[in-house]
């Protein structure tokens, strides 16, 4: 949602803004809906633009390629993805614009100097803002995101349930992710998750609490909204050990009162229209390329990060699979064993049938062989 958010306002600050996209899908019907051009392939991107911002390394490549000498900013979404670090070759990449203090740390490291530019997470606010007021006992909570699951999401279900609230979970392991997440946000009291679903919660005046697959800091508050979202609100930079009891007890403390809180967070510091501003200034200073980069292998390397980010993807979902499994394999050994016993059980009852009566045995057999048949 980045780009998108980010070329509306650009183009509503009078540029020239197209977006390109290897994969469309529904974010590209939502792009098409603000009156943002997508370029689905090479042959649809303007001819000479004076900036391109980037977000992963496939992409930067790509582009390098079709035009070798304009100058790309790179903007680092995430420290998990490798695919979302700049190519480390020298003048790729004229600028770097880290989110989040920890990207920052991670692309400062990297082994090739390039200039970074710490800005804020850019939220729409005119698009997320609240359609309703939080009631004043919550009632429904929402987990909207595709990472957590297992034991953390089971902790979730068991927490909500009991403190009577309505759990319901948008993402790859609960209900089919959505396009536009401002309904579901708008309809729930509590909002758990991290990073962008955090700063939509808060911006839709949501009661917004971080917790995720990788830690967890509670309730966002007046107190730290600045610490936690120099983090991105990501659960790490002040975590808390979260059990089924704390959390209870954290849900017992639920506030009405940080709607407006949390709404006038956001606004402040995390508006698009300031970010766009500042983004600006940045692609201004972006020098272009001196000369083309002819003898970088920029097509292969683009290839070569799209494998390797499939394979980082699929170890990720294979990682989840590995838990759900894990987790309810004890349920289908009981489930098993419980069936043999029947089966034994049943078992005896037949031959002790055979033993007393046995021409009723026989001549009942096909119809209990079926009815057996019927009902495995």
């Amino acid at each position: 949602m980045y780009a998108i958010t980010i070329a509306d306002h650009l183009q509503r600050l009078g540029h020239d803004v197209w977006v390109h996209a290897l994969d469309l899908g529904p974010a590209s019907d939502h792009a098409w809906s603000l009156g943002v051009r997508v370029a689905a392939g090479s042959s649809e991107l303007p001819d000479s633009p004076d900036a391109v911002i980037v977000q992963d390394a496939v992409v930067a490549c790509e582009l390098a390629t079709v035009y070798p000498l304009v100058p790309q900013v790179f903007v680092a979404h995430s420290d998990i993805f490798d695919l979302q670090l700049p190519p480390q070759l020298p003048g790729l990449i004229a600028a770097v614009v880290a989110l989040y203090d920890r990207v920052e740390r991670r692309v400062r490291a990297l082994g090739l100097e390039v200039p970074v530019v710490r800005l804020s997470q850019p939220i729409d606010v005119e698009r997320f803002k609240p359609t309703s007021p939080l009631r004043e006992r919550a009632e429904v909570a929402l987990t909207l995101g595709n990472y957590v699951h297992g034991q953390r999401l089971a902790l979730l279900r068991r927490a909500c349930e009991r403190a009577s609230i309505e759990l319901r979970h948008i993402g790859v392991h609960g209900d089919e992710p959505v396009a536009d997440p401002r309904e579901a946000i708008n309809s729930a009291d509590i909002v758990f998750g991290k990073a962008r679903v955090i700063y939509e919660a808060m911006a839709c005046g949501r009661a917004a609490y971080v917790f995720d697959h990788n830690g967890a800091e509670g309730w966002v508050t007046a107190a730290n909204q600045v610490a936690l979202a120099a983090d991105n609100f990501g659960g790490q930079s002040r975590p808390i050990a979260v059990d089924e009891d704390r959390l209870v007890a954290d849900l017992r403390r639920y506030d009405p009162a940080m709607a407006t809180v949390n709404r006038d967070f956001i606004v402040a510091r995390h508006s698009a229209t300031k970010h766009a501003a500042a983004l600006v200034e940045v692609l201004r200073g972006a020098a272009p390329r001196a000369q083309a980069l002819d003898d970088a292998p920029l097509r292969e390397l683009s290839r070569l990060v799209r494998l390797y980010h499939r394979a980082d993807v699929q170890a990720f979902a294979l990682h989840a699979h590995a838990e759900r499994s894990v987790r309810t394999r004890p349920r289908a050994r009981g489930r098993v064993a419980i069936r043999a016993r029947a089966r034994r059980s049943a078992g005896g009852r037949a031959i002790g049938c055979r033993r007393g009566r046995g021409a009723l045995a026989r001549g009942g057999g096909g119809s209990a062989s079926r009815s057996r048949g019927g009902t495995a």
